[in-house]
């Protein structure tokens, strides 16, 4: 009987932005015993990965490589570029020592772009998807003909790249009357993410947000914490003996216009005289401007906050802070319901805006399910901890779990072979 040989088995992570570097460490400290020929990181070069401290980590990977960002086109004089581009990329990957036989594939994020571009390099490798259930959603939401119609871009590249590059085939939408608002464009693969992986994670705040009748390699589970990466503890600063901090994620108010800056300005100093009460004595209150501000904070009252504008993305704030943080906070920023699933006490001002119901709607869909803790509702009371109770389901799968309930399958689909 032959046997297929696991010692060379190798993990190839794939990621586009450093915001998925935890989720990553999480995933390589609970798989590394799996994979004796290492865990090997691929990633789209940005200035995000420069303006982030992410380098006390790449040792946690066996080897790193760096791939350039593939833009899309605007008309027919740009398409040689996009095809050479696109090309060169798809001979990169397809050059990466993957065998086919014992290796894994696991994306997280640039799902159009490349985690598409090495999945589709290397189809016959075993390939695991994470998403958020949000991500989901959209890479299985339908566009009918009557609704959405192709973007230029997203023609030329279905129609005349992908097919001759040989990627799966992407959908870039939009609709033929723009209703204005957030997500009004349709970006996903042609197929759903479970006819292209072998199997799908999808991430939310309580592990159960998946739909009815989703396919059988489609599993649910909650987001890793912070706290649980034991093996990247030691990489981590260690600021225990410093005072704990408050952190205050800002929003760019003078660009996204869904209440009036004055209005804006006036609720958002009530909610920066709310931290000040609750945690001016005895923590470091910090403003971290939004990377697109355009100078708000010069608007608002922030005395008694420090203002740290290094650019630095959330996720490895949170993983090189992780010690002293104790609370962080925005108006409806998706950072809290992050710092909420790494395990911080985290906090969301919306419901304390008058914003227009189309708003609303859409920051209650994004942030998912969440505590009641979590939305600040009225500011004469104080903010509640509960960072340390249970903030989902106890049968809720862990990341952990999903991840070997999804290399089980290749196991299963390996020994049926033998």
């Amino acid at each position: 009987m032959n046997r297929v040989d696991n010692s060379g088995a190798k993990l190839w992570i794939a990621m586009t932005r450093p915001i998925r570097l935890p989720i990553a460490l999480a995933a390589a400290q609970t798989l590394h015993a799996r994979f004796p020929g290492g865990i090997h990181l691929l990633r789209e070069h940005s200035n995000w990965w420069e303006h982030g401290n992410w380098k006390p980590f790449a040792s946690e990977f066996r080897s790193r490589h760096v791939f350039e960002r593939v833009t899309t086109c605007r008309g027919l004089r740009d398409l040689p570029r996009l095809y050479r581009e696109s090309k060169e990329r798809q001979q990169a990957l397809g050059a990466l020592p993957v065998n086919p036989q014992t290796d894994v594939i696991l994306c997280f994020g640039g799902t159009v772009t490349l985690a598409n571009a090495l999945v589709s390099a290397h189809p016959d490798v075993f390939k695991i998807l994470c998403v958020s259930s949000k991500a989901y959603q959209d890479l299985t939401a339908a566009g009918d003909a009557w609704h959405f119609r192709f973007t230029t871009s997203g023609w030329l590249q279905n129609r005349i790249i992908e097919p001759r590059v040989g990627l799966e085939r992407t959908l870039d939408f939009k609709p033929w009357i723009n209703p204005g608002g957030d997500g009004v464009r349709l970006v996903r693969l042609e197929r759903t993410p479970a006819e292209i992986y072998d199997a799908v994670i999808v991430l939310s705040n309580s592990g159960h947000e998946l739909r009815e009748n989703a396919p059988a390699n489609v599993i649910a589970a909650k987001f890793p914490s912070i706290g649980d990466l034991r093996a990247s503890s030691e990489k981590m600063a260690s600021e225990k003996d410093r005072r704990r901090r408050v952190i205050f994620f800002g929003t760019p108010f003078l660009l996204i216009h869904n209440l009036p800056p004055e209005i804006y300005i006036k609720h958002l100093d009530l909610c920066l005289d709310f931290i000040r009460r609750h945690y001016g004595e005895n923590r470091d209150l910090i403003y971290r401007p939004h990377p697109a501000e355009r100078n708000e904070a010069a608007r608002l009252h922030l005395d008694g906050f420090d203002i740290e504008d290094d650019r630095e993305v959330a996720e490895l704030y949170f993983l090189r802070h992780f010690e002293s943080i104790d609370a962080v906070f925005s108006v409806s920023s998706t950072v809290s319901r992050t710092a909420l699933n790494n395990g911080f006490n985290a906090y969301c001002f919306w419901r304390c805006f008058p914003f227009p119901q189309s708003s609303a709607s859409f920051f209650e869909k994004v942030m998912g399910e969440v505590p009641p803790e979590f939305d600040i509702r009225d500011l004469s009371r104080p903010p509640i901890p509960y960072a340390d109770r249970a903030t989902a389901h106890d049968d809720a799968l862990s990341f952990s779990g999903a991840l070997d309930s999804a290399l089980e399958k290749r196991f299963a689909a390996a020994r049926s072979t033998l």
